[in-house]
């Protein structure tokens, strides 16, 4: 028997922020993305009462305990339960017919996962690829370029040092001059004229 103070695990299993509030007892709960927090059954009770309170939990927020959503009446499909584990084996080894039915069958906080999953594992099964496109309307070919590309934008470019010089020249060059004149020999005007006599 569930008891009104009974503590209960509740998971976002969406990629976005999930709010309610329940104005009976002006009570507002915000869950990050993937974010479990410890309800008592009274709450999720009276959530269930409030306009898509039902819906948020059938398709966002998953209560880790199915005896919980039974006795809230939350319809549940078996993808309803999935650990993103089970995601991730789904779409990495599971068939394309079970790949295909989470794809018709499973909340919305599922398929999210799924997106995301696919793209960061990343999904190599063309079929499944296609039948993500086809059903969502979500290229993970698309995605996983503009993954790329963005990561790419995130690294930092460090700047080349300024170029530095890998002859260094012994003799100073005189403005203008194309050589360094060091293969000239140099006579005087004097041994000049005592060599012409």
């Amino acid at each position: 028997m569930i008891n009104n103070e009974d503590i209960y695990n509740v998971k976002n299993r969406s990629t976005s922020v999930v709010v309610y509030t329940i104005p009976d007892t002006n009570l507002r709960r915000e869950f990050a993305p993937g974010e479990t927090k410890r309800i008592p059954f009274g709450e999720l009770e009276k959530l269930t009462y409030q306009a898509g309170g039902r819906e948020l939990i059938a398709n966002f927020l998953q209560i880790l305990e199915p005896e919980v959503t039974h006795t809230l009446n939350v319809h549940t499909e078996p993808e309803y339960n999935m650990s993103e584990q089970q995601v991730a084996d789904l779409i990495l080894n599971g068939s394309l017919d079970a790949f295909l039915d989470a794809l018709d069958f499973a909340p919305i906080g599922i398929i999210d996962l799924i997106k995301n999953l696919s793209v960061s594992l990343p999904i190599t099964d063309i079929n499944k690829r296609r039948a993500l496109k086809e059903k969502t309307g979500f290229d993970v070919d698309k995605a996983i370029a503009n993954d790329i590309a963005s990561k790419e934008e995130d690294t930092i470019v460090e700047k080349e040092p300024a170029a530095k010089r890998r002859v260094v020249r012994e003799e100073p060059t005189t403005q203008g001059r194309r050589t360094s004149g060091s293969g000239y020999k140099v006579i005087n005007k004097t041994e000049e004229t005592s060599s012409k006599k």
